[in-house]
């Protein structure tokens, strides 16, 4: 009783600002200000005013949402557009508020005209160390017709006008490092010579290094909370996470961009990975290669296993398929000289297993099983790397499960904002604990990250849920987009094949509520899509920045429906999962 207390009074927190909110008034979230100097003629007219008052701009009636709020788009002319919003209340009482743009398109790219360069761009980018045989890529502005040059004065191409958005002058070119080139911790220099004998030059902003491969440093992962990347940069979310390396993982650093290290794992497979999580303070040795010739496959009274012995505790990357659920893991750094059994002994869940050589150094598992995948775990004991898989249970009902419900964002982390006011934060909370209860009421044990309005670190809640390894994990956030018009509707997100069932069915049930469908996305890098020990789903519910799903998610009553259809969604992969 006392829970359901605290979620209503969560609820009528989150609520009761529109029912104070009678003024005649306008507030604006877009555009922010009264005058608004933009580049370009899209612009978005959105924010709040009193409940039941009615709107026009420029005399044209503007639908206001139960709420109070509000959203229009607006394509400008060049120059001054203004827009007079006018809301009258039931009395009669009005309030006018104008605001004006000045729309100036950006200037379309001219030449350079004077003879210099005018920037350099260096690929990939930041400070670097290199090693042979790594790939620099140029693109140079400068005064057109003239030649360009870098690199012991290797030359760069001019592009054609037609290639560069009708402006010449644009030069580019790439170059292979060689253990003969010079780079000294220093900067690179672009150099140009025109027809009369006219010299620019310009430098890097960012510095470079050559790492010779003989003095190549090996390093080890400081916990299991270290991941591989594809890439440095990303999107908003980061580099694209490859996985979760062990505590202890040998791994040789061949390079090092900005704050990654560029980490060789085998002779065709480059990752990077944070500086800050390898331990380089280690007796430098040559990278081992290691032998296999003893994998065992087992099973006892709760998991089914796969071991295998190495000379050290090499990288290992994973992934899955469906229909039939496959695991395929790669050692970096192993090979077999002779043929590995492949049986099996007490196994359950494991059907087949099967052992390659795609490269010379890199040793793979494929392991068929009899369902699809329901997560599994990969470390180390000593040097012996084990692949701990887990059984779908016997006795598969939701009244024997353990789930995660993680509420997004909290504390100083607060999320996105509707127009209403309403923040992510607070609504992940009260949705979080609603399907906490419901959960509970048909005998789910949850783990929840927060149930206060607090500050839970995302790396913080991803180890919690590692180490506790629920049957399911479910985070609950809200979408947000700059486009309040066009941009609505219900969304789940997975990493891993394997997830992808369970975000499937959810996201089924979510469209049956009536919200538009924003898709079942795959291959997402938020970070609670990441591990592999279980089935996870991010659920963006709707678009909070859509003044129609803020709308729908403030009513407590649609919030129980959403809540209801979590559940079915669950209860749907079960059945999917019995089959």
């Amino acid at each position: 009783m006392k829970q359901a207390t605290k979620i209503i009074t969560i609820l009528t927190v989150l609520c009761f600002p529109l029912l104070a909110h009678s003024q005649v008034s306008i507030r604006l979230s877009q555009p922010s200000k009264d005058q608004n100097n933009v580049n370009t003629s899209r612009q978005y007219i959105a924010g709040r005013t009193c409940i039941g008052c009615k709107l026009t701009i420029n005399n044209d009636s503007v639908y206001v949402y139960p709420t109070g709020t509000f959203a229009v788009k607006k394509d400008l002319p060049q120059g001054k557009t203004a827009f007079v919003l006018t809301v009258r209340d039931s009395t009669g009482e009005a309030y006018t508020r104008t605001i004006t743009y000045y729309y100036s398109p950006a200037p379309a790219p001219k030449p350079t005209e004077t003879f210099k360069i005018d920037f350099i761009e260096v690929s990939p980018k930041g400070n670097l160390e290199l090693t042979e045989g790594d790939t620099l890529r140029v693109k140079v502005k400068a005064y057109p017709g003239a030649k360009a040059y870098w690199f012991d004065n290797t030359p760069l191409s001019e592009l054609p006008a037609a290639q560069s958005s009708g402006v010449p002058g644009y030069y580019v070119g790439s170059y292979v490092i060689t253990p003969d080139d010079s780079l000294l911790n220093g900067k690179l220099t672009v150099s140009l010579k025109g027809k009369n004998g006219q010299t620019a030059y310009l430098t890097s902003p960012n510095k470079y290094r050559f790492m010779r491969m003989e003095s190549a440093r090996i390093g080890r992962t400081i916990d299991n909370m270290t991941y591989l990347t594809s890439a440095t940069e990303g999107d908003r979310l980061g580099p694209e996470k490859l996985g979760y390396l062990d505590k202890g993982v040998l791994l040789q650093i061949v390079g090092k961009q900005g704050e990654y290290y560029k980490v060789k794992l085998s002779s065709k497979k480059n990752a990077y990975i944070p500086a800050a999580y390898l331990d380089t303070e280690i007796p430098q040795e040559s990278a081992p290669v290691s032998i296999v010739s003893d994998v065992q496959v087992y099973g006892d009274d709760k998991y089914d296993y796969v071991t295998v012995a190495l000379s050290d505790k090499l990288p290992y990357i994973s992934t899955q398929l469906n229909d039939p659920g496959k695991i395929i893991i790669d050692i970096h750094g192993a090979y077999s000289e002779q043929r590995i059994s492949n049986q099996l002994r007490n196994t359950t869940e494991i059907t087949q297993a099967a052992w390659g050589q795609p490269t010379h150094d890199v040793f793979r598992m494929v392991l068929s099983l009899k369902h699809n995948v329901w997560g599994y775990k990969i470390y180390y004991e000593g040097n012996k790397l084990v692949v701990r898989v887990k059984r779908v249970p016997a006795n598969l009902a939701l009244n024997n499960m353990t789930i995660g419900v993680d509420p997004g964002h909290g504390g100083s982390n607060v999320g996105a904002s509707g127009l209403t006011g309403a923040v992510e934060k607070n609504l992940t909370l009260g949705m979080a604990l609603l399907l906490k209860n419901a959960l509970e009421k048909e005998g789910v044990k949850v783990l929840i990250t927060r149930t206060s309005d607090q500050f839970v670190n995302n790396e913080d809640r991803l180890a919690y849920y590692r180490q506790a390894d629920p049957d399911i994990l479910l985070s609950i956030h809200m979408n947000s987009s700059v486009n309040p018009v066009d941009v609505f509707g219900t969304a789940t997100y997975y990493r891993w094949p394997f997830c992808e069932p369970l975000s499937a069915a959810i996201h089924k049930r979510l469209l049956q509520t009536g919200l538009s469908d924003f898709g079942n996305n795959g291959g997402f890098n938020f970070i609670l899509n990441n591990p592999t020990e279980f089935p996870d789903a991010l659920i963006e519910t709707l678009f909070i920045s859509n003044p129609g799903d803020e709308a729908a998610i403030l009513d407590t009553a649609f919030q129980e429906e959403l809540v209801q259809k979590i559940i079915q969604g669950l209860k749907d992969y079960i059945i999917q999962a019995k089959k």
